[in-house]
């Protein structure tokens, strides 16, 4: 009695942990395989994955990209059809056509023991279906039901197979079986082809070519695979099939028929023509993406070394398309990249190509030039085209674009130079103020290799203790004494000498090194200012970086415990753009660090847009008048008048207010007249290292591993510095 022991083929299984890409290379490597086993850790079958199935899910939208990464357990058919090996070949086929038929075509899972041990197929079953029937033909006499049930097993299997079966004779080629899914595949019905052969059906050439594939199959004995078998219908139409055939032998062993099986594949091919559509252009836009940019670019500058023609890289990246992704939402920022690309595809030429790099960038590369006229027509088109409004649904949207331009082989002959090239122009652009294009110039290089040694010097310095705290005192008018201090970064290169601040605090912001060194200053400037006296306050500057750390207020809380100093003696210092980027998030936070103790100080006051509103949304303890405007006090009459404005704001909502910058008896004198209880600048001091602000404090330092020792409770009034034009050298 045959079992589907008989019928088992070995597959290698998948886990449920493997991810879908591997899954889709072992599809691709094994284009035989229809279906793949997972197994749990104990080897037994959990889910199947069937080849079809999976194709069109990769090929769905962003499907490749969705399910690349996901293990194979969310890709699964998590109910298989899984059976015992010892089972009975007929007892299973009756069984399970009555409920599961067309889980037989894709296969099933056979286990031992409830353990792995190989998969059944189709042709595994029609080939012991077949050895059934012949055995039990030789057992006539003494097993007739048994030849019957085969029989019945044969027939209902082959009708109930959403794949295409035939048998042809092996004789003269005639078709002696054609089941119902053949029917629908080919357009005919089965008593238009039964006893024909494919000259029958099909013109002579074809008929010709199919009878030459059916010999070869016969002749083998070995079953043969038509990966892609492009079949006429009756209506004209053409079915694409993938087709197995293989000899059935009779009792002699010789070849009596040639059974097919034919699976179409039509939507698989769709699915794999849609990822590999996806693999190369961009699904939103429909425009090139990265990858095909660069082989497109490759193939222009093979063709422009042949020529001995131009060629340019436009670098096109969207000036304010960010601010209308997160105000109007993405589907409207989506709608807008579409249009984008639209006027994009309308400034250039055909034989150019357009492309969509990721985000708002874009790139076109220009072909056929003679000189830079050429590319600087271009840009200029395509700086004016996104200039023109953005109709979103009834919202005009002014956004704007800036282009960055390199040509070959002026900037060179390598696709990676010229974008990268293209990429230092379009950032030279957007400095120049955006909305405009800007070619590649050498000096941009050399300050592009400038920035890289000083951000790999950058990294190194905190681990090498290049870095220190400087103090500036801020001096309260009422009670003339210091009342606080500010600390301030200063890094001493080894080779550079000191670095100044305005050039490595926005380099180590842009870098994401500004949350590490934040961390540092304050836990370092906490520690020094422990040993002041007590009515001395420490302020410390955040960057809106450091609120994108979502540990901000823990590293708070354990730079205040480390140090012993208390909450209230400690004022973080933030700007405007803390509360531009990410206001609820970053306003929450504002409020857990309040919560604690701490003071908050609004810095640069007046120099943004929305401060006045920000007064109202959180309760700062103190505003500090951007030196800007005192620096104008003494002769520009609408500075004299904001300051004052500000001093009167400040004292209404009972804020401290602190005027930076002051640098003369004078402005110290002006700002007193009108009411500013506390000020800042080199008029008071500038700022210097930790020990001399401790001695300025009246704080014994005794040896670096002591903690200063306090000797003065009250500081007397300071001394004005000699020359104010010589305290601007340095910025406080």
């Amino acid at each position: 009695m045959f079992t589907l022991r008989d019928t088992v083929s070995f597959l290698e299984p998948a886990r449920e942990d493997h991810l879908g890409k591997a899954l889709y290379e072992r599809f691709r490597e094994e284009p035989d395989t229809l279906i793949i086993p997972v197994l749990d850790a104990e080897n037994r079958p959990i889910g199947l994955v069937e080849r079809n199935a999976f194709f069109l899910r990769m090929a769905a939208e962003y499907g490749r990209a969705l399910y690349a990464n996901r293990p194979i357990s969310t890709l699964m058919d998590r109910e298989p059809l899984v059976v015992d090996a010892e089972m009975a070949l007929a007892d299973f086929t009756t069984d399970s056509l009555s409920y599961r038929a067309s889980d037989l075509l894709r296969g099933f899972i056979v286990t031992e023991d409830g353990r792995y041990l190989g998969v059944g197929t189709v042709l595994g079953l029609l080939q012991a279906a077949n050895e059934t029937n012949r055995r039990s033909v030789e057992a006539l006499a003494v097993a007739k039901a048994e030849v019957e049930r085969a029989q019945t097993f044969m027939t209902g299997i082959v009708e109930a197979m959403p794949a295409m079966v035939f048998v042809k004779r092996a004789d003269d080629h005639s078709y002696v079986l054609l089941n119902r899914a053949g029917e629908k595949t080919l357009g005919y019905k089965r008593d238009e082809v039964i006893g024909k052969t494919d000259a029958d059906i099909h013109d002579a050439e074809l008929a010709a070519l199919y009878r030459e594939r059916d010999r070869a199959v016969l002749d083998s004995g070995e079953v043969r695979v038509v990966e892609e078998d492009h079949v006429p219908r009756k209506d004209g139409s053409i079915a694409i099939l993938r087709t197995k055939k293989i000899a059935l032998l009779n009792a002699e062993g010789h070849a009596e028929y040639l059974l097919g099986v034919s699976e179409d594949i039509a939507e698989r091919k769709r699915a794999e023509a849609q990822i590999a559509r996806l693999a190369h252009y961009d699904p939103l836009t429909e425009l090139p993406n990265r990858v095909l940019f660069q082989k497109h670019l490759g193939e222009a500058l093979a063709r422009r070394d042949r020529k001995g023609d131009a060629l340019a890289v436009h670098f096109v990246d969207l000036d304010r398309f960010k601010t209308v992704n997160d105000t109007l939402g993405h589907p409207l920022g989506d709608a807008l990249l579409k249009i984008a690309a639209e006027r994009l595809r309308g400034c250039v030429r055909e034989g150019d190509t357009v492309a969509r790099l990721g985000g708002d960038e874009f790139a076109v590369v220009q072909t056929g030039l003679d000189d830079a006229n050429g590319a600087t027509r271009l840009a200029a088109r395509i700086v004016e085209a996104m200039a023109a409004p953005f109709d979103l649904q009834g919202q005009h949207v002014v956004i704007g674009a800036s282009v960055g331009v390199s040509l070959a082989p002026t900037d060179g002959e390598d696709a990676d130079e010229l974008l990268k090239k293209a990429d230092m122009a379009l950032y030279r652009a957007k400095a120049d103020g955006r909305g405009a294009y800007h070619f590649f110039e050498r000096a941009m290089d050399e300050q592009l290799q400038a920035r890289r040694a000083l951000e790999l010097d950058l990294r190194r310095a905190l681990q090498a203790g290049e870095f220190e705290l400087f103090y500036q005192p801020l001096y309260h008018l009422g009670d003339e004494r210091v009342t606080g201090c500010e600390a301030l970064l200063r890094w001493r290169h080894p080779e550079r000498g000191t670095v100044s601040p305005a050039d490595f605090i926005p380099l180590a912001e842009e870098i994401g090194l500004i949350v590490q060194l934040g961390e540092w200053v304050l836990r370092r400037a906490c520690v020094e200012a422990a040993g002041w006296p007590e009515h001395v306050r420490l302020a410390v500057n955040l960057s809106p970086a450091q609120f994108r750390d979502r540990g901000l207020v823990r590293t708070v809380v354990s730079a205040l415990a480390a140090s012993g100093l208390s909450a209230n003696r400690l004022e973080l210092e933030i700007t405007e753009s803390v509360l531009l980027q990410d206001n609820a998030a970053n306003m929450t936070m504002l409020h857990d660090l309040k919560a604690l103790g701490v003071r908050i100080s609004m810095d640069d006051f007046g120099t943004g847009y929305s401060s006045l509103s920000y007064l109202r949304s959180f309760p700062f303890d103190k505003i500090k008048i951007d030196q800007t405007f005192v620096r104008d006090i003494l002769h520009d009459s609408d500075a004299m008048a904001i300051i004052k404005a500000v001093l009167d704001l400040g004292a209404s909502m009972g804020v401290t207010t602190t005027a930076e910058g002051v640098e003369t008896l004078e402005q110290l004198n002006a700002l007193r007249s009108q009411g500013c209880a506390e000020i800042q600048g080199y008029f008071i001091s500038r700022p210097a290292p930790a020990n001399e602000i401790a001695k300025m404090l009246g704080v014994d330092v005794r040896h670096d591993d002591a903690p200063p020792v306090s000797t003065l409770g009250r500081l007397e009034p300071p001394v004005p510095q000699a020359d104010a034009a010589d305290a601007r050298v340095e910025a406080a």
